[in-house]
């Protein structure tokens, strides 16, 4: 294949850190989606004065949101493994931007479902499987470190957005708060979609900022199963089980923790804090536990990861007091951002990278599936029960039986990556 031209900025670097390009353009773009997502938390209060409505009809514009961005993942990585990322993922951004400046102009709940879940939902489907996919194919050896410091830009938008984003509406109100998100989502999120390059030999490279392989090694390199034969795997069914019920308290904690924090007598403008928290823990998770996975077994460190996950819920449970909560939040994030800095790689080693996008696309339905309930379901029943203990209880146990199911996937290096 003959090396396609060099975007501007990977032209000044030399071509062993290319890679490490795709890195940080990937980290940027996880803290722009993912920090617009998650700063909904800080909206909610906001938005049940200004329209009205109960916990629940409120956390349903990020479930709808939530459940649209995963459901588009498999179309966006089928998208990104035939065309250019950068162009996939540079439409994912204008829309993004635009859920937030159009959904600040809606003058009804309504409205503002429709138009923030459309648009930002569809934003989000469009870059993230797309550009994770890319850091995947560019590293082998170093590829669960590689991951885990892309993907650490979603603890930095989980921490970041939502303090700017209460800042801003505390200054200026819910409707300029989101404007001025947009215009920083689609500054920063079009320079680093710039950068991306599908694969190193596309640049004339090999993987890990080695020289470009002979073809036939290229070709190994590459090898793995089609989106319909990984499908046709128990193995898939298993790691999507296992994917859904770990997702669960996420959501449920994204959501919920601040005004739980309102709750404990945390004022308004603090309460984001909490999110705040939890995106600390993720950045380090995912910084720390990401590369980890390169020495213990990436699938062994995940089902670790997926037990804790579940025993924190007993800390979550106990929590009465700000503090408590916080300390919650910090190592919740910790477990999640190792989570989720696992899931490309145990899916890379399971079912190769020929057609990683659209795999990972149709894996992370599951994390859809639980956006779209666990939120909502848990404003519901606070809504009827007006505590939090019932869904924190029901939020552990998905988590234990997510980690069940992770151990009935089995150990990777069992699984062929080709047919």
């Amino acid at each position: 294949m003959a090396a396609q031209a060099l975007p501007l900025p990977l032209s000044l670097l030399p071509p062993a850190r290319r890679g490490w390009a795709m890195v940080a353009a990937v980290h940027l773009l996880c803290a722009l989606i993912f920090g617009a997502m998650y700063s909904f938390g800080a909206f909610v209060e906001a938005l049940q004065a200004r329209f009205g409505a109960g916990r629940f009809s409120v956390s349903l514009v990020f479930s709808l949101t939530a459940f649209l961005y995963y459901l588009v993942g498999p179309a966006a990585g089928a998208l990104a493994d035939r065309f250019a990322p950068r162009r996939v993922v540079g439409a994912g951004i204008v829309l993004l931007a635009l859920g937030f400046a159009l959904g600040s102009t809606a003058g009804s709940l309504a409205a503002l479902t429709a138009i923030y879940a459309v648009f930002v939902g569809l934003g989000v489907g469009l870059v993230y499987v797309p550009a994770v996919a890319v850091v995947q194919r560019w590293f082998v050896r170093q590829r669960s470190r590689a991951s885990g410091l892309a993907l650490a830009g979603t603890g930095l938008g989980t921490l970041v957005a939502p303090l700017l984003a209460g800042a801003l509406l505390q200054a200026l109100g819910w409707q300029a708060a989101m404007r001025w998100l947009a215009l920083g989502i689609v500054v920063l999120g079009l320079m680093a979609a710039a950068v991306l390059v599908a694969q190193p030999a596309d640049l004339g490279l090999g993987p890990d900022g080695e020289p470009a392989p002979a073809p036939g090694a290229a070709a190994s390199a590459a090898a793995g199963l089609s989106l319909a034969q990984a499908v046709g795997t128990a193995r898939f069914w298993w790691l999507f089980a296992s994917i859904l019920l770990a997702s669960v308290g996420l959501f449920v904690a994204l959501v919920h923790i601040a005004p739980q924090a309102r709750g404990l007598g945390l004022p308004a403008g603090q309460a984001p804090l909490l999110i705040g928290l939890v995106g600390v823990g993720n950045v380090a998770g995912r910084l720390v536990l990401g590369g980890l996975g390169d020495r213990l077994g990436p699938q062994r460190l995940l089902l670790a990861l997926n037990v804790a996950l579940a025993a924190l819920h007993l800390l979550w449970l106990a929590a009465g007091s700000v503090a408590a909560l916080g300390a919650f939040a910090l190592l919740f994030g910790l477990a999640q951002g190792g989570c989720i800095a696992l899931y490309p790689t145990v899916t890379a080693e399971l079912f190769g990278t020929r057609r990683l996008g659209a795999i990972l696309g149709a894996l992370y339905v599951s994390v859809g599936i639980a956006a779209l309930f666990s939120a909502s379901a848990a404003g519901w029943l606070f809504d009827r029960t007006h505590g939090y203990a019932l869904p924190i209880a029901l939020s552990g146990a998905a988590a234990l039986l997510g980690a069940a199911c992770l151990w009935r996937a089995g150990p990777t290096s069992s699984t062929p990556l080709s047919p």
